[in-house]
């Protein structure tokens, strides 16, 4: 006979505790662009982005492909949202 009062055993969480956005589609596609942005300024300026910062960088465009977002659309909020800021 089991005992009906037991608690079930917490799950340890899938998501990666490396503070990339997984559960927020629309912060997923803002780190996504930022890193896109990032990544190519520092190409602008000679400066490519280090091994780490490709690491970090890669995490954030795969949290935003899967969330269905595809290049374009992060490249279309970098564009349309980021840029007019940072330049305003």
């Amino acid at each position: 006979m089991s005992d009906s009062t037991q608690q079930p055993q917490a799950q340890p969480s899938p998501a990666p505790n490396d503070g990339t956005p997984t559960n927020d589609p629309a912060a997923a596609l803002h780190w996504a662009a930022v890193a896109i942005g990032l990544a190519e300024a520092r190409e602008e300026q000679g400066h490519p982005l280090t091994d780490q910062e490709r690491a970090a960088f890669d995490r954030y465009q795969d949290a935003a492909h899967a969330h269905g977002l595809t290049e374009k659309q992060v490249r279309c909020y970098l564009d349309s949202e980021l840029r007019p800021a940072v330049t305003a």
